[in-house]
């Protein structure tokens, strides 16, 4: 029985939906055989029971290939297409709401709910300026948004570099404020907690929680 194969051959031909449900299925295994046939069969969307009549060595070249795409390092992407819209990455990080941030605190947690983070980060775009542009405003539906995965781990590596970033400059900030600041100094005094002390716990939550946001997807 011939069978016609569509291998992926970079990221962009790969869903998010079909990365999650490959993390998904492997998660828990260890068998080397199992996890190649769900390698193949969710990236060319096979189904299972195809698999096995590919020739074995037409297998392993297949397996091969598709862990040299998954191992495509991501670039950031603020603008694609997909289903006939335009979409856009929030334009101004500075600008986010709390609905925003608080889904992306949520969502950004789990490989599982990826997709509903990139319909957080990613939305329509209403209006295209030479300078740039403006998206939709965001619903808090809880919907996914079914990217490319090139678009999903560029985004997750940007989006986790800038928080890591973030984190890297508050400790100093709040050390400056202390430091300048007589009366945080003379609080810190009275209860017991010097300034050092206190600047040092600051600095050791921060790098646990860059820690935290530093999640690798590609990993499971």
């Amino acid at each position: 029985m011939k069978l016609k194969i569509k291998i992926p051959s970079k990221l962009s031909e790969i869903k998010l939906s079909q990365y999650q449900r490959f993390i998904k299925s492997t998660k828990d295994s260890e068998d080397e055989l199992f996890i190649s046939r769900q390698l193949v069969s969710i990236f060319c969307n096979l189904e299972d029971k195809l698999v096995d009549n590919i020739r074995a060595k037409d297998f392993e070249s297949i397996v091969a290939q598709i862990t040299e795409t998954l191992s495509e390092k991501p670039k950031f992407i603020s603008t694609f297409k997909m289903d006939g819209l335009d979409y856009g990455f929030i334009p101004q990080l500075d600008d986010i709401t709390v609905a925003e941030k608080a889904d992306l605190d949520t969502f950004l947690k789990d490989i599982s709910t990826l997709n509903k983070a990139m319909n957080v980060l990613y939305r329509p775009i209403k209006i295209k300026r030479h300078n740039g542009y403006l998206i939709e405003d965001y619903k808090a539906n809880g919907n996914g948004l079914d990217v490319p995965l090139n678009i999903a781990l560029g985004a997750n590596v940007f989006f986790c570099n800038l928080m890591t970033d973030l984190l890297s400059y508050i400790p100093n900030f709040i050390a400056e404020e202390v430091e300048r600041n007589p009366e945080a100094s003379q609080i810190l005094a009275q209860s017991g907690v010097g300034i050092t002390a206190f600047i040092n716990s600051q600095r050791e939550v921060f790098s646990s929680l860059t820690k935290l946001v530093n999640l690798d997807y590609t990993k499971h």
